[in-house]
């Protein structure tokens, strides 16, 4: 008995030696197989972000949302997913709970440019126009930077300039008034794909003075190209009515009006409608 409960621990020894450098080597058959399941969850999660960053692109955002949980349920670190998730609560108005996300995000991975452009919009729609300028303006110096943020950044330029405006008098007007439409071209012209970037010229068409670069036909063209790429986009609809009203076409006015709200009630562009 003695011998061959010696003989077993050799066994034991060996084996276990063996599977020690099979796994420091990266061939034990167990460690393969779990660097496989973890490869095959991986691709798994890029392909589901993939697929919810394109329905936030096309303002599904709910089904985006669902896809984004489904990713942080089994990987609750899930860069990609914890950004989709926080630009939802930010297009919700759920600011604090979306601030939290993107802290958490840069907290992961430092300098995660879509995280910094959200927190960017979220200080804007706060009203923060210096601290949220001064972010955009750090994103847009990193040399890294895609095209979509890229765009996002001279839209929400755009975006505060054109507050600037509003809230001067006539010197803010001339300073800040000639500064809107370039940045909103830039961003149009870099992320054509993206329907904000057309929403964010043709309201400049829209609203502008002929003077100062409106022009009603071309508000139109842009807006209608916005709902055409995201027909659940709530803005781009409310932004189309508008300028429908302005040809005084009430019917279509009245059918993308009500689209609108059906869409979100609570939109900004229903504000001043």
């Amino acid at each position: 008995m003695k011998k061959i409960s010696i003989l077993t621990l050799i066994v034991v020894i060996i084996t276990s030696a063996y599977f020690i450098a099979k796994t420091y080597k990266g061939t034990c058959p167990l460690a393969k197989l779990r660097a496989e399941q973890r490869s095959a969850e991986i691709k798994k999660s890029e392909s589901k972000n993939q697929e919810g960053m394109l329905l936030l692109r096309l303002r599904k955002n709910k089904q985006a949302l669902a896809i984004f949980n489904e990713v942080l349920a089994k990987d609750p670190g899930n860069i990609e997913a914890l950004w989709g998730k926080g630009e939802f609560l930010r297009r919700n108005y759920r600011f604090k709970e979306a601030e939290g996300i993107f802290n958490k995000t840069l907290q992961l991975k430092p300098g995660y440019l879509s995280a910094l452009n959200s927190l960017a919009y979220i200080k804007y729609q706060q009203g923060n126009l210096s601290e949220s300028l001064k972010m955009v303006n750090e994103i847009l110096q990193n040399k890294e930077i895609d095209n979509e943020n890229q765009a996002h950044a001279y839209l929400l330029i755009g975006g505060i300039n054109g507050t600037l405006t509003d809230q001067g008098g006539i010197f803010a007007k001339m300073k800040y008034g000639t500064q809107i439409k370039p940045y909103f071209e830039r961003a149009r012209d870099i992320a054509p794909e993206l329907p904000e970037t057309h929403v964010a010229l043709g309201t400049f068409y829209l609203k502008a003075p002929g003077i100062a670069g409106g022009d009603l036909k071309k508000a139109l063209f842009e807006l209608e190209q916005a709902v055409k790429m995201a027909p659940d986009y709530a803005t781009a609809n409310a932004r189309l009515a508008q300028a429908y009203k302005k040809m005084g076409k009430t019917d279509k006015y009245n059918f993308y009006i009500q689209k609108a709200k059906n869409l979100d009630p609570k939109d900004e562009a229903l504000l001043n409608d």
